[in-house]
This record gives structure tokens, sequence and C-alpha cells, in this order.
């Protein structure tokens, strides 16, 4: 009796399965750039749906939109993400010079875009990532990608700052970086509290650990590298022709939602969407909310 049961159950599960999309299994993989820096590339969802193309922040890997990877957007839509280089799992170069302007970031994600065959994806940016969407869009054109979701970011496309407080406060900041020693015991206290500052609440516990040791996979030499980056785009604010949405959250204290709007005002197509309560990280403060709101806009695209 219980075998029997047992083999009704297995059937009606199997039969649901069947009716659901078809959804293909979480894969890893490398990719070789441009340079031959080793790339981490993160795929799930359904393999006949648009593709999403993610891109991780500062410090940070593909890991950290666990909630978008795990939600229905993987039923209807390819998602695709990956480690910069530097960060998580991909390659960690020791040269200054791969770090160094804004074509390597744009060749890391062509290299995943060609690699992975992407059809007109809607990349999705976070923080730094948006950094690196634009510059992709500055050095491959508008036309490979279907619309940019600039997620916490002003992508640099704000006028550059010209008080002298903000600067010096900005170099001071550059300055520490570029010194950064290889402390474990310090990278671990920054570890802690930059975790704390991406989110207006406590982070749930598994995405805590996430962003924790995502942050200490990224060596002091790459942070150094970094600081050199200049992260000004505001030459690209009328170029920029594909949609833009731009999602703030009203706690996010690192983008004044008044810029992002006079931005946004200034492009062709640009919108802002703004997450009541949210902080940096929306999508983990927010991830029902935030993602709705992108199943409804990359909805609202075009076909392809």
């Amino acid at each position: 009796m219980i075998r029997r049961t047992f083999s009704i159950v297995a059937l009606g599960l199997a039969a649901l399965l069947s009716a659901l999309p078809s959804a293909r299994a979480a894969s890893f993989d490398y990719i070789a750039s441009s340079d031959g820096t080793p790339l981490c590339v993160y795929e799930t969802g359904n393999p006949q749906g648009r593709p999403l193309l993610f891109i991780h922040g500062f410090s940070q890997s593909y890991a950290v939109f666990k909630r978008q990877f795990e939600s229905d957007l993987a039923k209807d839509f390819r998602i695709v993400a990956f480690d910069l280089r530097g960060h998580g799992c991909s390659g960690k170069p020791w040269s200054e010079a791969a770090y160094a302007g804004t074509k390597i970031w744009a060749d890391d994600v062509a290299a995943v875009i060609a690699a992975r065959k992407l059809v007109r994806p809607v990349i999705v940016g976070w923080s730094f990532g948006g950094y690196v969407t634009v510059d992709f869009v500055r050095h491959y054109g508008n036309d490979v990608a279907a619309a940019l979701v600039l997620i916490g970011s002003n992508a640099g496309l704000p006028p550059a700052p010209t008080d002298p407080a903000a600067l010096a406060k900005l170099a001071a900041q550059r300055e520490a970086n570029k010194t950064l020693p290889p402390d474990i015991e310090l990278q671990m206290r920054n570890g802690k509290q930059f975790v704390s500052l991406m989110t207006a609440k406590p982070a749930p516990q598994d995405m805590q650990d996430i962003m924790f040791a995502t942050n200490q996979m990224m060596p002091p030499y790459a942070r150094r590298a970094m600081s050199a980056l200049a992260l000004t785009n505001d030459d690209m604010v009328t170029k920029i022709t594909a949609p833009v949405f731009f999602h703030v959250g009203t706690r996010d204290l690192s983008q004044p939602n008044d810029v992002i709007r006079a931005v946004a005002a200034r492009m062709p197509k640009a919108s802002v969407q703004t997450f009541e309560g949210a902080g940096h990280a929306l999508f983990i403060d927010s991830p029902e909310e935030f993602n709705a709101a992108l199943r409804q806009l990359v909805q609202s695209l075009p076909t392809r």
C-alpha cells in the first residue's frame, strides 16, 4: 500500500514538473576574456527565454543575486551572471594594467555575451556593475543590449564633482585604497562593515555570508589597482540610446534620488523607479518587489 501510494505521488509530481516551463539546471563554467583572464560564468533559467545578464558590484560576486536566480524569473528568462576580473571565482591578474581604463571591463562583458551566444540581452548592473555596463555601451554600441537596468548606480553619468571638499574626500579615499595593506584582520573588519552598509535592514544570514565571503575573496592588490579608475561617464549621457531603467532605494545614502532623476531627465530613454525603505542592495532588501519590477520592464520591451 505504501509502495503504491508512493508511485501515485511520484507520477503526479512528474506530471506537474512536465507542465512547468523548461528550465536549465544551474551551471558554472570558465571562459577567457580578451587578455586571457578566466571569468567564472553562472547560468540558470529558461534557455528559450530572453537573456538577462547580471553584473555585480565592487568586491562582490554573481552569487549576490541569489534571490533572483531562485525566483520565478528563472521560469521565463535565461539568466546569466559572471564574476568580474579580480572578484569572486574569476581570475585576479597581478598587473595594474589589467584593471586600467574602460575597455578591459567592456571586453569582459563582450566575452561573456559571445561565449554564451546571448542575443539582445537585458544587462542588469548593480553599483560598480553599472559603470561596467556603460563601459560596454561605450565600446560596443547601443545595439547589442535590449535595455540597461542600473541598480543603486549612477554609472558615472552625473557631471564630475568640482566642489573642493568633495574632490578632497575622493582623493583621500583613493589614496587610502592605493596603500591598502594585505592585512587579513583589517580586511575582515572592513568586510563586516561593508556588509552592514549594503542593506537598509539586516540582510538574511545566507546573503550576509555571501557578501562577506566574496568581499574577502578580492585581494588587496586588485583593490589598489581599481582605485585608479576614473569612474566618469558624463560624456555618455546623450549617447546611450538603449532604454535605461534606474532602480534606487530611498535609503541608499550613496545614490541621492534627485541626482539620479536629474541624470535620467537628460537621457533619450531613461526612467527611475524608487524602492521605498530599501538600501544600496535593494534586490536583497526588497527581492519580491525588485523581481516583479524587473519582470514587468523586461516584458514591456519589444520582442526580439
